[in-house]
């Protein structure tokens, strides 16, 4: 498992989002090679973006792969559980954790594990995602 840690800045997603390509790319489990790279940029940057601005503290982000799978997970210090809304096509935002949940083969929240507090937002992406 591969992790970064980020200080609480918008301009940290970028950064989050091309690490996480890099990682996924670089795990070499055969799922990696077929998850579609642009959805694990665009579902990285809801997560991290929604950690930046809703939660607190520095955020972490863990990638996994498996033979099946590739997970990341990202914690921040807000304990506050990410909400799907459906927002009307007039909306300027909200609609980052309803694209994961469209995009992604799985996804969830809990409290972070210790000795890290607040919680931790987790999306899976299959080997034909």
């Amino acid at each position: 498992m591969a992790r970064l840690v980020l200080d609480p800045e918008l301009s940290a997603v970028a950064t989050a989002r091309h690490w996480v390509s890099d990682e996924v790319t670089r795990c070499g489990a055969p799922c990696a090679a077929q998850v579609d790279e642009d959805v694990v940029q665009l579902l990285t940057s809801e997560v991290v973006g929604n950690a930046m601005r809703h939660g607190a503290g520095p955020v972490t982000i863990e990638v996994d792969c498996d033979e099946e799978h590739v997970r990341i997970a990202v914690t921040d210090a807000s304990p506050a559980t990410p909400v799907v809304r459906h927002v009307g096509p007039e909306a300027t935002g909200g609609r980052g954790m309803a694209l994961i949940e469209q995009l992604a083969s799985r996804w969830g929240s809990r409290a972070a594990r210790p000795p890290a507090t607040g919680k931790t937002v987790w999306f899976q992406l299959t080997g034909t995602s």
